[in-house]
């Protein structure tokens, strides 16, 4: 089973952290649907570590998002032809006016995903950041594909984790991996 990852290196104790995300954790509703969790890279004041933490995007990115894919932009639907193995668009125009409709009733601030603490700072999108904790600097050295269990997990829309999964056993987060 193959997980996404970034890999991170502190530069002054020259220690990693890695952040491994998961293509199997949902918010499931009330009426059984389900909505893909979308993730980042976090540091988490509860686990002291970088983990991986929901995403929650504003509703004007959302809406400006499904405007550019029902106009046609071809840079998005090109994205989208990509990677979602040439599925119809109209799959992800419902994806995201779902997500609008979640986003528009969600109270909560992202949480991480590991131990549901809301003490997370997302970190920065860049190759070199400052650390959240110690101010140490960090470099993103490496992201790609890693061997690792698969962790399948459902969440409220609020993000507390339900206790099981509707369509997978549950596997621990874990921070063992295979390069």
């Amino acid at each position: 089973m193959g997980r996404g990852y970034t890999q991170y290196k502190l530069q002054v104790s020259g220690r990693e952290e890695w952040v491994l995300f998961s293509a199997f954790i949902d918010y499931r509703f009330a009426d059984g649907s389900k909505l893909h969790i979308l993730q980042v890279a976090a540091w988490c004041h509860k686990c002291d570590r970088f983990v991986v933490a929901e995403e929650i995007p504003s509703i004007a990115s959302l809406r400006s998002e499904l405007e550019k894919t029902k106009s046609g932009d071809s840079e998005t639907i090109q994205i989208w032809n990509f990677v979602s193995n040439g599925q119809p668009i109209a799959i992800r125009i419902a994806e995201i006016e779902k997500r609008i409709e979640w986003r528009n009733t969600r109270s909560n601030p992202p949480r991480c995903l590991e131990c549901g603490s809301f003490g997370i700072v997302a970190l920065s999108g860049g190759k070199e950041f400052r650390h959240p904790k110690t101010g140490e600097l960090v470099n993103e050295v490496s992201a790609g594909w890693a061997d690792a269990e698969r962790w399948s997990a459902d969440f409220t829309p609020e993000g507390d984790e339900l206790d099981e999964p509707s369509d997978a056993p549950k596997s621990p987060v874990g921070r063992e991996f295979e390069s």
